[in-house]
């Protein structure tokens, strides 16, 4: 299917995704029937001649012949951030250290559940969890943008509220829905169970998240369209990713136009720094030390200045590639900023080199690079997600100097709906040894595929994808689990069939109450969970 068809696709669902949205709290399931016409001719000869081949092994899971023992895996807790929300799961990544690992554990088996929503054409950027363990997320079709609060396990919206649409001239800025990064597709949620919203108005919306029976509520809006970038129309900057500083006095906000700023929570106060002739693609991590921020050019430590303002502590370039690689949005690097460990940590994220990418680490307190890992196969490597990322602990819990990186290969001709990603998911460590330089190892590599933020769950030892299978008459699309220790595929679960179920570069979540797994579609929200005995 070729983007201009794509947008036909979009134009006639939207309409359907605003008017089920406005029908109460009904759960509408995810339609199995949007094929490719080639495919509706397979499935239709199948049926008449070869009826096996829907049922094959390649078209269906077995939960019965999955079999795993949870194996806990020892780790360094990340720190709560002192004003973001604390049971997991706060914004796209997990964390403030953007780590993409979970505490809880996720699907195990050998019996699931699934359950999916619909709203039309549209997904969820982010999920998060307040207090109660409700879901607070965004919905968008690609203009409209919509902040739901659901029930976790029936998916049923038990609040909305509209945020600021694109405009209606979005799609002359020649950005598609699919490649869409900018404001309202990444928020978090606070100490205070208060979505913080970047919006399509280049502003900061504070929303309160209702108790039971009641509706959001706006508590506050940071205007910050003095200072963004400014452009010839259509084209427009903008601020796409917020979080706040350590201390709770500032909101950190960076721009798709490379302006990096803090916002006074009290006074509402804006200072910024423009990073000259650099873009910023990907969300930031916030720490005690300061803020982790990753241009199309460089990485950069900043902290607050005396007059909360952004200062720049240190600035490390990379390889930003000779251009644009299949499958990634921008040149440069495609991962968010990771960090690891404490202050005396590290930074994790890939460059954009050929023949492969690296992954690099940096230590956080001077941002020299320590280590640098090729990954992937020659001419086929590159990544568009973050990392996940964690240090291991010794038996008595402290921090053993190891780090351990899954990084996951997204280089593919994908044409929206349609990924082509190569293999696969590795898993390398990292040892800090005693004369303080470090050494690495790849540990396993699978050749598993994805486009979609994967994760990895700390407390069951699996490490979660989600894609289709290339062996069926029709688009049918799984979630694998992976074995942290041995990058064995521990199973794959039969999620749906047909375009509605594809997650096209969308996050995987997972409940703080373990079990329950949670994937954005293109058209909608996927449950999966394990069965209560």
């Amino acid at each position: 299917m070729t983007a201009s068809v794509a947008v036909v696709l979009l134009a006639t669902c939207a309409p359907m995704a605003v008017a089920n949205a406005r029908n109460g709290g009904a759960i509408h399931p995810i339609p199995a029937g949007i094929l490719y016409p080639g495919e509706f001719l397979r499935a239709l000869w199948a049926r008449a001649f070869a009826p096996d081949l829907l049922t094959a092994r390649a078209c269906e899971t077995s939960p019965a012949d999955v079999s795993f023992t949870p194996r806990p895996i020892p780790h360094v807790a990340i720190p709560d951030h002192p004003f973001m929300a604390s049971r997991g799961g706060n914004n796209m990544h997990c964390d403030s250290y953007i780590s993409d690992t979970y505490r809880a554990t996720g699907p195990i088996g050998p019996d699931f559940d699934v359950a999916s929503r619909s709203q039309g054409f549209g997904g969820y950027g982010t999920v998060t969890f307040d207090r109660a363990g409700r879901l607070v997320a965004v919905h968008s079709n690609g203009r409209r943008f919509q902040l739901e609060l659901m029930d976790p396990y029936t998916l049923e919206e038990m609040a909305s509220y509209d945020l600021p649409p694109r405009p209606w001239y979005w799609l002359l800025q020649g950005i598609m829905p699919w490649e869409y990064i900018g404001a309202g597709m990444y928020f978090y949620l606070d100490y205070e169970d208060r979505a913080v919203v970047p919006t399509t108005k280049n502003t900061i919306q504070v929303i309160q998240v209702p108790s039971c029976g009641e509706d959001f509520t706006l508590v506050r809006e940071y205007d910050l369209r003095p200072y963004v970038v400014p452009r010839r129309w259509p084209h427009r900057d903008s601020v796409a990713w917020v979080l706040p500083d350590w201390s709770g006095a500032c909101y950190w906000f960076a721009t798709t136009g490379g302006v990096v700023g803090t916002v006074e929570v009290d006074s509402g106060h804006v200072r910024t720094l423009r990073l000259d002739g650099e873009i910023i693609e990907n969300s930031f991590a916030a720490a005690e030390d300061g803020v982790f921020i990753l241009s199309d050019r460089a990485l950069y430590r900043l902290v607050l200045g005396c007059d909360g303002s952004p200062v720049q502590v240190w600035r490390t370039s990379y390889d930003r590639g000779p251009g644009r690689k299949p499958g990634h949005i921008t040149r440069g690097s495609g991962t968010s900023v990771s960090l690891l460990g404490g202050e005396e940590g590290l930074v994790a994220y890939t460059d954009n080199a050929e023949p492969k990418i690296h992954l690099l680490l940096a230590r956080r307190r001077d941002g020299e690079v320590v280590c640098s890992v090729p990954l992937f196969r020659e001419g086929k490597s590159g990544t568009d997600i973050s990392v996940a990322c964690f240090e291991r602990v010794d038996p008595c819990g402290r921090g053993t100097g190891v780090y351990s990186i899954l990084a996951e290969n997204n280089w593919g001709h994908h044409n929206f709906p349609r990924s082509r990603p190569e293999p696969g998911l590795t898993r390398v460590d990292v040892r800090r040894c005693q004369d303080g330089q470090y050494i690495w190892e790849e540990v396993w590599s699978s050749d598993e595929r994805s486009i979609g933020v994967f994760k990895l769950s700390l407390g069951s030892g699996l490490a979660y994808m989600y894609w289709r299978s290339t062996d069926c008459p029709v688009t049918t699309w799984f979630l694998t689990a992976i074995d942290y220790e041995s990058g064995e595929t521990v199973y794959k679960r039969k999620v749906g069939t047909g375009l509605g179920f594809n997650n096209w570069a969308g996050a995987l979540f997972l409940h703080p109450d373990g079990g329950t797994l949670y994937s954005t579609t293109i058209f909608g929200l996927v449950m999966i969970r394990d069965v209560m005995r």
